[in-house]
This record gives C-alpha cells, sequence and structure tokens, in this order.
C-alpha cells in the first residue's frame, strides 16, 4: 500500500536527516534479521527522499549486502543454517548470477523515473503477494 503511495506521490516528501536515516536503517535491519526483508522500508526512505538511481541503487546494494551479510553470519555462528540449505544456495548461485548480470544489463537502459517506478511496482507486486499467501 505504501509503495503505491510513493509511487504516485515520490519527491512531494523531501524530510528527513541523518537521524530519521538511521532510524530507517535500524527498522530495515530489524525486518532483515527478523524475515530477511531489510530492503523494502530504506527503499520506500529513498524514494521518498528524492535520491537518483545511481545513488539509490548503490545506498540499497551496500546496505542489503551488510544487513544480510550480518544476518547469516550470526545464523550460521548459532548453528541454525542446515547442510541441506548450504546445499540449496550452491545449486540456486548459478541462476543468482545470471538473474545479476539481467538486473544490471536493464538497469543501465532505464531513466531514474522509470527505475522508481519499476522498483515500487515490484515492492508493490511483492506486497499483494505475500498478503496473497496469508489468506490461504
Amino acid at each position: 500500500m505504501v509503495s503505491s503511495y510513493i509511487l504516485v506521490f515520490a519527491g512531494l516528501l523531501l524530510v528527513g536527516g541523518r537521524l530519521a536515516d538511521g532510524l530507517i536503517g535500524l527498522g530495515g535491519g530489524i525486518l532483515g534479521g527478523l524475515a530477511g526483508l531489510s530492503g523494502p522500508l530504506p527503499t520506500l526512505w529513498a524514494t521518498v527522499r528524492g535520491w537518483g538511481k545511481d545513488e539509490r541503487r548503490g545506498i540499497f546494494q551496500t546496505y542489503n549486502w551488510t544487513v544480510l551479510g550480518a544476518a547469516l553470519c550470526l545464523q550460521a555462528a548459532t548453528g541454525q543454517i542446515e547442510q541441506r540449505v548450504i546445499w540449496l544456495a550452491g545449486l540456486a548461485f548459478p541462476m543468482t548470477l545470471l538473474g545479476a548480470w539481467a538486473g544490471t544489463r536493464v538497469y543501465r537502459s532505464l531513466s531514474d523515473t522509470n527505475f522508481r517506478d519499476l522498483v515500487l511496482g515490484l515492492l508493490f507486486l511483492s506486497g499483494v503477494g505475500l498478503v496473497w499467501s496469508s489468506l490461504r
């Protein structure tokens, strides 16, 4: 719901500052550790702040790498990762690389506005999918 609002009104809300950025980062970190959902909150925040696509992408990649890497290390250190999960991750890795390559190619062809619309549209579809799966 929030992503659809921001899709319509992006750039109109130029609020925040370092404290707000930090709180969004904390919230994304909590969501990342809780459910692997570190990205949506900072993604929406970056759109609200009106950042360009290069700035957003740079922040998203660094932020998600850090939060999800920390969550992975903590889960591995506490024995929460089974051998089967490691095998499945290895199996998925080649397609992950292919997807990252394809995403980079698409990214280069998008304007700031198209990038914003695509990211918010994907977040909206993700939210719809989560709601739909919870209703079944």
